[in-house]
């Protein structure tokens, strides 16, 4: 695994932070949303996978997070459930701009319904933001 990439991380932060004082909260999660679902897409459509196979899902996810150098886990992958757990925070210096569970819907919505489908949701049952060792969502089809 590659080491964390702290400038890719810092120019994502930076721009964040940039972009909120010129345009607010609310339009810089918009746009971030779109950004994510840009660069993301590009690179799992790149990286090859089948829409809702779960283990395409982990594939993926994981070679694109660890290329960048994201410590990343999934303990659990099964037809209902998949938890994917960040072993570490990619944006430490965001926490006092934004609350976790809108950034976090920036680029987890889109993984999670690009790759997996629109029947699936997750819930972030621990975040590294709240004091906790890793951030832990968990995803599943929604009923």
């Amino acid at each position: 695994m590659k080491e964390f990439n702290a400038a890719f991380f810092s120019l994502y932060e930076n721009v964040f932070i940039a972009h909120t004082k010129l345009h607010g909260i609310r339009n810089t999660l918009e746009f971030f949303t779109d950004l994510f679902s840009r660069t993301l897409g590009e690179a799992y459509l790149t990286a090859g996978f089948s829409r809702g196979n779960i283990d395409h899902f982990e594939k993926v996810v994981k070679e694109r997070d660890e290329g960048v150098g994201l410590s990343v886990a999934f303990p659990l992958i099964s037809p209902n459930k998949i938890i994917y757990q960040f072993l570490q925070d990619p944006f430490p210096n965001l926490k006092e701009f934004v609350n976790w569970k809108e950034l976090d819907k920036t680029y987890l919505n889109f993984k999670v319904k690009f790759l997996l489908g629109d029947q699936w949701t997750y819930n972030t049952t621990q975040h590294i933001w709240d004091g906790y060792p890793f951030t832990e969502h968990v995803i599943f089809p929604e009923k």
